[in-house]
């Protein structure tokens, strides 16, 4: 079954953050910013769950050069993103993602890069669910003391 592109488009932003099996290399992430990069994606993955697009994205910054990355389709601006994911949240009953590993580099003192792979799910309002694999990256930049999304990829594969 191939899943519409429009709930395809809402999973991107919604699992790309979702905090599960964080993973890191020992002694390469000072914990409290480890702690404190979780705890955004944790908020971002509450907003995510309770389909507020407009939530989600107020913790991605603005940027025009590439906000979003899915399946080889660019969405250069915050804005686009936000209203593919507004569309992709029209029609969901519910969200939910599972990811078998994550990881977390901190990339400079201000950067940060997640990376993982899992499982989304999807329940429509007639009740179907949809569930597809993925894989993800998401860099988040600190600015004015607070983690921000600056770019999100994610990547589904064929479905049979």
């Amino acid at each position: 079954m191939i899943i519409p592109v429009a709930i395809v488009s809402s999973l991107v932003i919604i699992a790309a953050v979702a905090v599960s099996q964080v993973e890191s290399s020992e002694g390469s992430i000072p914990p409290e910013v480890q702690k404190a990069v979780l705890a955004r994606l944790a908020e971002i993955q509450a907003a995510a769950q309770a389909l507020d697009p407009d939530k989600v994205f107020s913790f991605v910054l603005e940027n025009d050069s590439g906000a979003l990355a899915q399946n080889g389709t660019l969405l250069l601006t915050r804005k686009e993103a936000l209203a593919a994911t507004r569309q992709g949240f029209h029609g969901l009953q519910k969200v939910s993602y599972r990811f078998d590993e994550q990881h977390v580099t901190l990339l400079a003192p201000t950067v940060a890069l997640a990376t993982g792979q899992g499982a989304s799910s999807a329940t429509l309002e007639d009740g179907r669910t949809l569930t597809t694999r993925f894989a993800q990256s998401v860099v988040l930049v600190l600015t004015n003391g607070e983690w921000k999304v600056f770019h999100s990829h994610r990547s589904f594969p064929p479905t049979e």
